[in-house]
């Protein structure tokens, strides 16, 4: 266990210093001035003489910046999380990780933790800025706990879609960020609207009923219309619980494979 903990932070301190290259941070630069740019111009065009937002765009003003920094986090993490096997074959370096003792489990850990990292300083770097936008215009009530509120969600969806995308890594290796976002399609945007028991299952549904919890009603149409979908509300803890345990088995199931699994290298 302590080679695992101090692979994996050798893992993550060599990652981060190798990956911040000048394009990966003008890729993470342009990912997190997309969303409070977009806010900017649809705020912008309901701009009214009083100076404020028009009501129906205020009024969504918070859903349109849950959803849009949403984005970015899961493009962070496909980006960063997927590649966790597949970067190390091409870079030809998996035959030197197989003879350390612990070396899959070192990678694979500290590969999750930087795509943790890497997403979430990003999403809330994207996050402050659109507070600051819907605060200028008006949109938001106390910004302050609106921040705190998004930011643990956020904190949780990279903690648990981090362990899920490095699991599909150590499984379809070429086309693991393909195969994420299928996942991201079908499961936790398609399967996750549907109204029966399936869509619970979801991590998208603990995270938005989080969020309902913690931050108040922002969905886009009425409670009693929501609850009549998906149900009546659980407690926060349930959800986070839900969240956690699916983060466990995500890296269980990720060391397993990868302990277990031979991958074929390119001089084989």
């Amino acid at each position: 266990m302590t080679n695992w903990i101090n692979g994996a932070l050798a893992t993550f301190t060599f990652e981060v210093r190798r990956s911040f290259s000048f394009h990966r941070l003008v890729v993470a630069i342009g990912l997190a001035m997309f969303p409070p740019v977009m806010l900017n111009v649809v705020a912008r065009i309901a701009f009214t003489r009083g100076g404020r937002v028009a009501a129906d765009v205020a009024q969504y003003m918070e859903f349109a910046m849950v959803f849009l920094v949403a984005l970015v986090c899961v493009l962070m993490l496909l980006l960063w999380a997927t590649p966790n096997v597949h970067s190390e074959l091409e870079g030809k370096t998996w035959n030197f990780l197989v003879i350390r003792p612990g070396g899959r489990i070192a990678c694979f850990l500290g590969k999750y933790l930087v795509a943790v990292a890497v997403a979430f300083g990003t999403s809330f770097v994207s996050l402050v800025g659109c507070v600051l936008v819907a605060q200028y215009y008006g949109g938001l009530e106390d910004p302050l706990y609106t921040l705190a509120c998004l930011t643990g969600v956020y904190g949780l969806a990279c903690i648990v879609y981090g362990a899920i995308f490095s699991l599909i890594g150590t499984i379809f290796i070429k086309r693991a960020m393909v195969v994420g976002a299928g996942f991201l399609i079908g499961v936790e945007g398609i399967l996750a609207a549907l109204p029966a028991v399936v869509s619970k299952f979801t991590m998208s549904y603990h995270l938005r009923e989080t969020g309902l919890a913690w931050l108040g009603w922002f969905v886009p149409y009425s409670e009693y219309q929501y609850r009549i979908q998906f149900g009546p509300a659980w407690p926060a803890w349930w959800h986070v619980a839900c969240i956690m345990l699916m983060t466990i088995v995500g890296l269980c199931v990720g060391m397993i494979v990868i302990t277990s699994r031979q991958y074929i290298t390119s001089e084989e």
